[in-house]
């Protein structure tokens, strides 16, 4: 009887077991590649939505930077006084308000590093319906500078908002302790209630001016510590994240943003005309007097962020983003890689340029 084989013979295993390994070989191999491809392009996406939620965020307080600053008021604020008892309600440093300007948003560079960027308001800008200043003149003048305020009228202001007067180029600001409706009388007394009130010996020392009649005066709500509302943009070159502050602190406000830089736009002293675009250092831009402060219409940010996906160097040196791509990155904002980390050429990058005018001082007609 024939018997019929019916098996595998050894030969042929062995073929069919090499045969499936290089199958998954090959396979795994397409597999990686296209995984790879799908990280890079899905970092990618999410590097163009951080850096667009960002510039937008920059972008909205940057366009409402000024909002509620009377510009009949302080824009003629060549010399200011302020004071600070020390409290955290008025900054917590004693003497004068070090950081206190009238300049609707103000660039501080950061060198070889990112910049910051900060927007100043009279009124609060998480209010829906912000509180424009109250505005009235002295009807009598002061006997010295520590005398109580004579004013047209009281509408507008209150008790703990902060009231700054004007006058032939000064400027002081004082807080609203007690208001006589009755009388029109504004006081604004040193202590706890006013702790941006400096004592009378400390204004004649210091020659703080009395103002006469005709005087302008503006009252505004302040934040919790400082004379006026802030939000403040920022990179944290630690961590690689954007952090927001305003009045409540500081916090992380989209992560993986790498770089920022900012320039002033601005115009000749009467128009609203941009002519000029230059950084915030040197002597005129560092700290811009009030008199360049008015003169800034404009600011154009290039922001950069970064994909999350490291790119493997193939050769033992990254070269995923090269300095010649980098330079070709804006046409006039610089990026110093030299204060990037040690790995930054493994990764890939998002740009995002854009220009804000400052419409409420364009509006103000500075």
């Amino acid at each position: 009887m024939n018997r019929r084989n019916t098996g595998f013979s050894l030969v042929e295993v062995v073929v069919g077991l090499a045969i499936g390994m290089i199958s998954m070989t090959i396979i795994m191999q397409v597999f990686a590649v296209f995984e790879g491809g799908k990280r890079t392009v899905t970092a990618g996406a999410d590097a163009q939505n951080n850096g667009a939620i960002a510039l937008y965020m920059i972008e909205q307080d940057a366009r409402m930077a000024g909002w509620g600053m009377d510009t009949s008021v302080y824009a003629n604020c060549n010399t200011t006084y302020s004071y600070c008892d020390g409290s955290a309600a008025c900054g917590g440093g004693a003497g004068p308000l070090s950081n206190l300007s009238f300049t609707s948003l103000k660039v501080t560079d950061g060198g070889t590093g990112p910049d910051t960027l900060t927007a100043q308001y009279f009124s609060d800008p998480d209010i829906s319906t912000f509180r424009l200043p109250g505005n009235t003149s002295l009807r009598s003048t002061m006997p010295q500078s520590s005398s109580e305020l004579n004013v047209g009228s009281v509408s507008g202001c209150a008790v703990g908002d902060m009231v700054l007067v004007a006058q032939a180029g000064s400027c002081t600001l004082m807080q609203i302790t007690q208001i006589q409706d009755q009388a029109l009388k504004i006081q604004h007394n040193p202590g706890s209630s006013g702790p941006f009130n400096p004592p009378a010996n400390y204004q004649n020392t210091n020659n703080w001016p009395a103002y006469t009649t005709g005087a302008r005066l503006s009252c505004f709500k302040p934040p919790s510590a400082g004379p006026l509302y802030k939000r403040t943009y920022s990179v944290n070159t630690t961590t690689r994240q954007l952090m927001f502050t305003d009045e409540d602190g500081t916090e992380p406000a989209v992560p993986e943003i790498f770089d920022l830089q900012v320039q002033y736009g601005v115009a000749p002293s009467g128009s609203q005309d941009v002519n000029a675009w230059v950084d915030a250092s040197g002597a005129d831009w560092a700290n811009p007097t009030n008199a360049n402060g008015r003169r800034i219409k404009a600011v154009r940010i290039a922001l950069v962020a970064r994909s999350t996906q490291y790119e493997k160097p193939e050769s033992g040196t990254c070269n995923t983003t090269t300095q010649a791509m980098v330079d070709d990155w804006s046409s006039w904002a610089v990026f110093n890689t030299a204060s990037y980390p040690s790995d930054w050429q493994c990764y890939r990058y998002k740009v995002f340029e854009t220009v804000v005018p400052l419409r409420n001082v364009i509006w103000g007609n500075l």
